[in-house]
């Protein structure tokens, strides 16, 4: 098995950042449009600064090029962007009828290089047949993650027959970011993976686990799945969870506790995802003067920062991601800015 061997000396670290595109500008990506999602993209583009639409023929490059932007005039010192591998069944064969939404492992290997502060997480159905040495490529290549949609993707990852892909992570040292709790802006194919006891054999393997949103409710009528998550956190000492997206209304209650209990949690924006101020203080947690200020700030990236900030989490929630990360190429390359 891989040691970890990052140090907790860096800056803050973003773990949940997304590549996105609709393919018109030549990338190796795919988007679904439903009508019921256009009103969120367009306030989704409007919040990160774009002068463009989801659908526009330019969006592609306009959304890294901004993305770069917003990177590097923050207080990050590295983010990871994400892949997303398409819905497959339990043979690996793609089902591009149940995908929403498709971003490539190689196109986030290119766009990585745009930036010393993009590191690569890259996404793969353990039903693929090439699966492991697909893994290996991406992890010769320099990716620090794995990134999973269980629900979404129709990843069971209890299943037995993917147990020799679990420990070939845990061999080499990749932690996997996992998708958990309520899902709203692409189509879930199997509500029953939203909760993390879906994530209990990559855990047995050896795997460093991040339950991306700590398995909160993106709705109000999603499924609970939170207080699974403490129990989780409480068994397993390689399970953490990543404040991603956690502001909004729905988000409040379990926010308060994981205050209460900050152990083991990263930073995450879920970017390009809106990052909402007025609930902290509709709380009492933020006064109006903070309030006013957050929402001055037009930076999405740094926004989030600064409003968990503002929310009392410990320092460790921004680095603690660097002593999970394997030495890669990226990682090598920032301690030597």
């Amino acid at each position: 098995m891989v040691s970890h061997t990052m140090t907790t000396t860096h800056g803050p670290i973003d773990v949940h950042v997304h590549l996105s595109g609709n393919g018109k500008g030549g990338m190796d990506c795919w988007h679904r449009q439903r009508w019921i999602m256009k009103p969120f993209l367009w306030a989704g583009a409007r919040d990160i600064g774009l002068k463009c639409g989801f659908a526009d023929s330019g969006f592609d490059r306009m959304y890294l090029d901004q993305l770069l932007h917003w990177l590097s005039t923050s207080s990050l010192e590295a983010a990871v962007l994400l892949a997303e591998d398409w819905v497959r069944d339990d043979r690996g064969a793609v089902r591009k009828d149940l995908t929403d939404f498709f971003i490539s492992n190689d196109k986030v290997f290119t766009a990585v290089k745009r930036s010393a502060k993009l590191l690569a997480g890259v996404s793969i159905h353990p039903a693929r047949p090439d699966a492991v040495d697909e893994l290996e490529r991406c992890a010769a290549a320099g990716a620090v993650l794995l990134k999973l949609l269980p629900c979404v993707q129709n990843v069971d990852c209890n299943l037995s027959k993917y147990k020799p892909f679990w420990i070939k992570l845990a061999d080499l040292g990749l932690p996997l970011l996992a998708h958990t709790g309520g899902e709203f802006f692409v189509r879930s194919c199997r509500n029953d993976l939203k909760s993390p006891g879906c994530l209990r054999l990559p855990l047995e393997c050896g795997v460093t686990v991040i339950a991306a949103h700590c398995s909160t409710r993106a709705l109000p009528w999603d499924g609970d799945y939170f207080e699974e998550f403490l129990q989780m956190r409480k068994d397993f000492q390689n399970f953490y969870g990543d404040l991603a997206a956690l502001s909004h209304i729905t988000h409040l209650k379990s926010l308060e506790r994981l205050r209460e209990e900050p152990e083991r949690l990263l930073h995450g924006t879920d970017y390009p995802v809106v990052t909402a101020v007025f609930p902290s203080w509709l709380k009492g947690w933020i006064d109006r003067e903070t309030m006013q200020h957050l929402r001055g700030i037009h930076n999405p990236l740094e926004k989030k920062i600064q409003l968990t900030k503002a929310l009392g989490f410990p320092e460790r929630v921004f680095t603690d991601l660097w002593g999970l990360l394997p030495r890669a190429p990226q990682l090598a390359s920032l301690t030597n800015l």
